[in-house]
């Protein structure tokens, strides 16, 4: 019986067909592995990209605050003291009035 059990153990088809798929599954495992690399790098560069462009969009929010602001102050008023220039120019002209 012992003997049997060795013959069994040690048959050497067995051990190759063994050995076949135990490769296979290695290789498997192997594209598993890669193409799980693959995808994580893919995720990395999305998410940097991401990151990136949420701080640029902060940064122009962040710019398009400060000038709405600048422009939302009322403008300067004119000091009373200020004489006005006579020989500035007029936004219409005497023509439109003789229409």
């Amino acid at each position: 019986m012992v003997n049997e059990l060795m013959q069994n153990d040690w048959d050497l088809e067995k051990i190759l067909r063994q050995q076949d798929e135990l490769k296979v599954k290695l290789l498997r495992a192997q594209s598993v592995v890669a193409e799980c690399k693959a995808g994580l790098a893919d995720l990395e560069r999305r998410l940097e990209r991401r990151v990136v462009s949420s701080s640029i969009d902060e940064r122009q929010g962040k710019s398009v605050a400060i000038n709405s602001n600048r422009n939302a102050r009322p403008p300067k008023s004119r000091s009373v003291h200020v004489p006005v220039n006579p020989d500035a120019a007029v936004a219409f002209s005497s023509r439109s009035w003789d229409r």
